[in-house]
């Protein structure tokens, strides 16, 4: 991933003064309190902030006797921001997804928190801490297989099963956002190491002239399952169970190898006189009571051993038991490395699919 650093001075109150016009059309009403302490968000939009705010944001408001004033963005574009914004941030907390919240933690723009100020901690395994202090995981995606169960009878129940012959003509990969994580996760499959990239090239070759296409965006690979394009792929549990609930029958399978874990935090940023209420809003994603109808809405897996799905979720959102089975990539090697692995990427294998 590279991030650009602008050059950009903005002052919280002229992105607030613009804030109303452009989050209008999907941020939900805020409870009208007086006085309400102003927390500025950025967060994904559209749908996604939809369901957070549902789920969690309104009650956040109504506890803390906040006002949440959302900055819509995606992942990488929000990092951006908060880079440009170092010497005047306007934002308070902002979203990451692992990978680009290892750059926001080297280049120093976000802030700490304090562990013992975060409600229902004890119940999220260390292992979604973050080592140095940091804001730990919140929600969880998982980076599996997906299938439509209207074109596929017999799922494929690994990684090395999409070589099988059964499947040629139907698979779609990721060849836009996605190359780097597949190359490491075909690497731990075919050789128990996500390090070991030379064997996943030479295994992602061999699948090349099997695939039905690349996908890009979330939006683009929904849209290849919609027109029938493609039946199984490489994606994330949360985006098939949200293109299920538009109807199209997708079901995520988890692998026998195991799923890669994609998390999300919220990260203070590094300016911030709110990091009590980052706190505060992080535990309230925590609440079992809170983070199962989350899930129900979102399809991220709850980090919480308290948040126990009902049975119609099981199989559709990863399980507590599934999360302790998957895997991590090492984003600290992917990130170092992507630069020379897209060159031979666009070199040695796109020029072997025909979709």
């Amino acid at each position: 991933m590279e991030i650009k650093m602008g050059r950009v001075r903005v002052s919280r109150r002229t992105v607030l003064a613009g804030l109303a016009a452009t989050s209008s059309s999907i941020a939900m009403p805020n409870v009208v309190r007086a006085n309400p302490r102003r927390f500025v968000i950025g967060t994904n939009g559209g749908v996604a902030y939809e369901n957070f705010y549902s789920a969690i944001l309104q009650h956040f408001e109504r506890a803390h006797n906040v006002e949440v004033v959302p900055v819509f963005g995606g992942g990488s574009e929000l990092l951006n921001q908060v880079l440009a914004e170092r010497a005047n941030p306007t934002m308070d907390c902002v979203v990451t997804f692992q990978g680009a919240w290892l750059i926001g933690k080297a280049e120093g723009v976000l802030e700490k928190v304090n562990y013992n100020n975060i409600d229902h901690i004890e119940d999220v395994p260390e292992f979604l801490h973050d080592p140095d202090g940091y804001a730990p995981y919140v929600n969880l995606g998982a980076w599996g297989l997906v299938y439509d169960t209207s074109m596929v009878s017999q799922p494929p129940a690994s990684f090395k099963a999409l070589w099988d012959e059964e499947y040629a003509g139907q698979i779609m990969i990721g060849g836009i956002s996605h190359w780097q994580i597949h190359l490491a996760a075909f690497a731990h499959a075919w050789t128990g190491d996500q390090h070991n990239i030379d064997a996943a090239f030479e295994k992602v070759k061999e699948l090349a002239p099997s695939l039905a296409g690349f996908y890009g965006l979330s939006s683009d690979a929904q849209s290849k399952f919609q027109q029938g394009l493609a039946s199984v792929a490489t994606w994330y549990s949360y985006t098939a169970h949200r293109v299920a609930q538009l109807g199209i029958p997708l079901q995520f399978r988890f692998p026998e190898e195991g799923a890669f874990l994609y998390p999300q935090a919220y990260h203070a940023v590094k300016g911030t006189e709110n990091v009590d209420l980052v706190e505060k809003m992080i535990g309230m994603i925590y609440d079992p009571e809170l983070a199962v109808p989350y899930a129900a809405s979102d399809g991220y897996a709850p980090c919480s051993s308290k948040a126990v799905l009902p049975p119609e979720l099981k199989g559709k959102i990863l399980s507590f038991d599934e999360i302790t089975r998957s895997h991590l990539w090492d984003w600290e090697f992917v990130n170092a490395n992507q630069g020379d692995w897209l060159t031979r990427w666009n070199a040695e294998v796109r020029p072997l699919v025909g979709g």
